[in-house]
């Protein structure tokens, strides 16, 4: 198996290989289909690099490898797909739906390596962390935003519409991480976001459903998380989970910081209930109703 070979052998891979493998990793629904001029063009290498890359794996070339990504690719989107055809009432459609959705997060755990150690770390160290997305991004973008300041992380939705975006750009700078949130169709303003982030000097990172969304083609640190169903509509169920685990990962850098984190939440929590019943008790709603 590719993976297992990859992953044993990661740690004694020089930097371009590593390189590689992350991106075949983290994209083996794209690589099952690119040559090796097409991959080493993705990824600013050499066509030779690739070869000797799949010979330190242990195969003859990369033709061997990609036979064998196709082949567990095929195999994968076979397995996933295979009962929904099936299912005739509606709990048997749910059962296999979720089933597909278990398969595809496997695939996601499947590709977490190093570049997803390295986006968690780039979220503890920035000074700031603001998060863009567009169409659906856009309500990802607040909801992870919210998980993120739990976590501690000083973050912000970034808005990506240019007239708004503009307030914030112009303010980044080293110190800032910008995450892009790819999804399906969409995602040019996001991109412009993040391009003008980089000139500002800004770290870019971005969560995708695919590597071909606008945001993952600007970004060196991209995590994607597949988001095929059976029923031909992309699904952000691995973004949300994506994002959830690498929250999850923020607040197990420190246990102590987050014991502090939930017991003032809850203290503030309290205080604003019960500054709201005292706001209840002093104000007329009657007469709040009547000057609309």
């Amino acid at each position: 198996m590719f993976r297992e070979r990859i992953k044993k052998a990661y740690e004694n891979l020089t930097p371009s290989f590593k390189r590689l493998a992350d991106f075949i990793l983290n994209n083996e629904l794209d690589v099952a289909f690119m040559t090796a001029t097409e991959l080493a063009n993705a990824l600013g290498v050499d066509a030779a690099t690739v070869v000797r890359f799949s010979q330190t794996l242990g195969y003859s070339g990369y033709r061997e490898l990609a036979r064998e990504i196709k082949r567990r690719v095929k195999e994968d989107l076979t397995a996933a797909y295979a009962k929904f055809p099936e299912a005739e009432t509606d709990a048997e459609r749910l059962q296999a739906l979720l089933e597909h959705q278990r398969h595809t997060l496997g695939m996601a755990v499947a590709q977490v390596s190093e570049e997803a150690a390295k986006i968690v770390e780039m979220m503890a160290q920035a000074e700031r962390v603001w998060v863009v997305g567009e169409a659906t991004g856009t309500s990802l973008a607040s909801l992870f935003v919210d998980y993120l300041r739990m976590a501690g992380v000083n973050a912000a939705v970034l808005h990506a519409d240019p007239a708004r975006a503009a307030f914030i750009v112009k303010d980044l700078g080293p110190g800032d991480l910008v995450v892009g949130i790819g999804v399906t169709g969409t995602g040019v303003n996001t991109a412009a976001v993040l391009r003008a982030a980089q000139e500002k000097k800004a770290q870019v990172a971005v969560i995708s459903v695919s590597l071909v969304t606008p945001p993952a083609q600007v970004a060196d640190h991209v995590l994607v998380c597949p988001a095929q169903t059976p029923m031909g509509v992309p699904s952000i169920a691995n973004l949300v989970a994506v994002m959830m685990a690498i929250w999850q990962a923020l607040l197990a850098r420190d246990e102590e910081q987050l014991e502090a984190r939930i017991t003032a939440l809850h203290q503030t929590y309290a205080d604003l209930l019960s500054k709201q019943a005292e706001e209840s008790k002093r104000g007329d709603i009657y007469r709040v109703w009547r000057e609309f």
